[in-house]
């Protein structure tokens, strides 16, 4: 089923391959990856006229509706787009990786990204703003997560093909980086969907932000739609075949959404137009309803057959039933059918939902004594469900690589995707570290309290600034490094500092970055990377700085940055472990709460005033240490947000479960806490993890191994 594929896609740590990507992308939409796509420019045009002819459609369909079924029109559509509303925007989710945190390019998709989602606030996304919507117009059901709305039955199955589709591309943008940035152009060009365009004309609601043209207001973007475009611009100027993978994923985004736009279409029909409403109904319930039935004859034949041929043609059974003494034409509370069968004391109560039951009503209302002829509306192909059988998480070419050496680990993790292999290894190095910081809880004072508690962890964390603070005080005294010192300390920190908030870089999924636990550990990652302003961007401001020491180094997502021989092998043991842990939010959620905690306070009041101590003493810029010192503060930055965070997290718990249930959690909060740095001696030791030196694998070029070629870097 399409539900179920969709279900699975919107899982952050979800692998597929690329070939079932493409199975996918070429059951909902037909386009032709062998030929040469249109032009990009003429694309746009086409999408922006097709949009227009739409909103005609549908506002042509209520202006025809002389039974003032309007509602059931709009609960039609609401119902039907529900899965692709879900979308909106995250097909950017997976755009952002370390690997490309200094590419200007990359910033402003992040920067789309983090309008669409709201960034700031939690559930602020377009998203959140359908569910709003949708509860104000009487389906609050609709106002659910994307994994709930997959169990939402009243939903067509091929409705969320396409929403499935697209989270499917964003689990690969290291492969499909051009073809998002093509759809993400259409969708901006289309702005709002026609089906809501229509709704919103009739005066119901201000839907703005369910316009992707439109900003949402959490950013400085005015014009989504002109950033997308230049965005798509970049890309394309970067070669002949990036421009020909924008070109053909803007002509698919179009032609899939012309497909799944006539099946909204024709279901928006068919709410107002009782014969057509009831033939998609019995054509939905006749699988599950031939099981049964096998004795009850109707027309010369059982209905079990009946309701067999009505998977393909339901026109003969609503022929036999309206012929029934079970239905009374034009009269449905008179029908045996609704006020007896199906109603609450009968045979067949709770078959059919409320929704169901006032379809059938409204069909036997419109019936007359005269023969029912069937509907001459047209069928709308759906698209097909692909074989499941192919859905693997990932084929024996792509189960990725299993690095040799933690400089291998560190050019292997700068993407996005996490192969199968890749993330064994990933979950065993984590496994590892944990186990090693599991030793440090409660050994310092440094620790998280051993119990949480409803009062939240601010009073520990204004604690814990006062003795950073008293600590700096103490050590003013202490004799200065020499500068050769504090040159090479900036230098072995680089592999850390230049993938700044890559722990939480699972947080740009939609389904975390806007939860009230998430959202702040997504801002927090906005923010590390300049909100966009590469002027601003933290591993930028960090390579400024190297560059005063006379030290020039290589992108960081490029193999030379991590063989660079300047560098000693421990440097890269904890950047691996946070690159490990960004990949899997999931599996190490608690782990990443309590690790983010204890870096944004790592420094705060304390060791960033000593570094720039350090810095100002031997004329380098300040600039870094300085920045980190604000907004990481305890009261409105980065460290309150992370406190707040585990706060929120663990509350919500303590509403689900009991004392005994919620210690485990904490637990884990507390050892991730630990994980940014043990009391452990040695490196070797805190990882206790030996790479393979015998057998190694073949190095993969870049191109398979980095999140995808930067564009536009500065």
């Amino acid at each position: 089923m399409w539900r179920e594929t969709y279900r699975r896609c919107v899982d952050p740590e979800l692998f597929l391959d690329a070939t079932t990507i493409r199975t996918l992308i070429a059951e909902v939409g037909s386009v032709d990856l062998q030929a040469a796509p249109p032009d990009l420019a003429a694309t746009l045009e086409a999408a922006r006229s097709w949009s227009d002819e739409q909103r005609s459609a549908y506002r042509g369909l209520i202006a025809s509706d002389a039974g003032g079924s309007v509602d059931a029109l709009a609960h039609s559509v609401l119902r039907q787009s529900a899965p692709l509303a879900s979308t909106l925007g995250a097909w950017l989710q997976g755009m952002s990786a370390p690997g490309v945190f200094e590419d200007e390019t990359h910033l402003r998709v992040l920067a789309l990204f983090a309008d669409d989602i709201g960034v700031g606030s939690p559930r602020s996304s377009r998203f959140d703003e359908f569910k709003v919507l949708a509860k104000q117009r009487g389906r609050p059901e609709l106002a659910v997560d994307a994994t709930e709305l997959a169990a939402e039955r009243e939903i067509r199955d091929h409705m969320f093909a396409l929403p499935a589709t697209l989270f499917a591309i964003t689990r690969r943008s290291d492969e499909f980086a051009p073809v998002i940035v093509g759809v993400d152009v259409v969708m901006r060009a289309v702005g709002m969907l026609p089906c809501w365009s229509a709704l919103r004309s009739e005066g119901h609601h201000e839907w703005a932000r369910l316009d992707l043209a439109r900003p949402t207001g959490a950013t400085d973007i005015s014009t989504p739609w002109d950033v997308s475009r230049a965005v798509a611009e970049k890309f394309c100027a970067a070669g002949a075949d990036v421009r020909r993978q924008v070109e053909i994923g803007a002509a698919w985004m179009l032609s899939a959404l012309r497909a799944w736009n006539e099946l909204v279409l024709d279901a928006a029909g068919a709410a107002l137009h009782p014969q057509r409403a009831m033939e998609q109904l019995i054509q939905e319930r006749a699988r599950e309803g031939a099981v049964y039935h096998q004795n009850f004859q109707m027309g010369g034949t059982s209905l079990s057959e009946l309701l067999e041929q009505a998977k393909t043609d339901p026109a003969p059974l609503l022929k036999e039933l309206a012929a029934t003494r079970m239905v009374k034409p034009g009269n449905a509370d008179r029908s045996s059918l609704v006020n007896g069968l199906i109603g609450p004391k009968g045979p067949m109560f709770r078959v059919f939902s409320t929704d169901d039951v006032e379809v059938i009503s409204k069909w036997i209302n419109s019936l007359d004594d005269a023969e029912v002829q069937p509907s001459a509306a047209p069928a709308v192909a759906a698209p097909q469900v692909p074989d499941l059988k192919t859905f693997e998480i990932a084929s024996a070419t792509e189960d990725g690589l299993v690095p040799s050496d933690v400089r291998e680990a560190y050019f292997v993790l700068q993407g996005r995707a996490l192969a199968p292999s890749t993330r064994r290894f990933a979950v065993r190095y984590v496994k590892r570290w944990l186990a090693k910081a599991k030793l440090s809880v409660g050994r310092t004072e440094r620790s998280l309290p051993e119990e949480w508690t409803p009062a939240g962890l601010r009073p520990w964390l204004l604690d814990m600034h006062d003795k950073h603070g008293a600590e700096f005080e103490a050590g003013k005294s202490n004799a200065m490094p020499s500068r050769a010192e504090v040159i090479d300390s900036t230098l072995q920190l680089a592999p850390l500092t230049l993938i700044d908030g890559s722990w939480l870089q699972g947080f740009t999924d939609v389904g975390l970055a806007t939860t009230r636990f998430g959202f702040p550990l997504f801002e927090t990652y906005w923010d590390e990377l300049g909100n966009g302003d590469i002027s601003i961007n933290h591993p930028k401001i960090y390579r400024d700085v190297l560059r005063e020491m006379d030290i020039e180094l290589a992108p960081t997502g490029s193999r030379e940055f991590a063989y660079d021989d300047r560098f000693r092998d421990e440097s890269f043991a904890r950047p691996v472990y946070w690159l490990c842990l960004g990949k899997l939010p999931h599996a190490f959620l608690p782990e990443i709460l309590g690790m983010n905690l204890a870096m944004e306070l790592s420094g705060v009041g304390g060791s960033y005033r000593t570094a720039r101590r350090f810095l100002k003493h031997y004329g380098f810029s300040t600039h870094f240490v300085d920045l980190h010192n604000t907004i990481d503060n305890v009261s409105t930055g980065h460290s309150a947000w992370a406190a707040d965070a585990i706060d929120t997290h663990m509350r919500t718990l303590s509403q689900l479960s009991n004392s005994t249930e919620l210690a485990p959690e904490w637990k884990r909060v507390r050892v991730g806490y630990e994980s940014l740095a043990p009391t452990t001696s040695k490196i070797a030791d805190l990882i206790g993890f030996r790479f393979r030196t015998k057998h190694r694998k073949p190095r993969s070029p870049d191109r398979s191994l980095f999140h995808h070629t930067p564009v536009g870097a500065s």
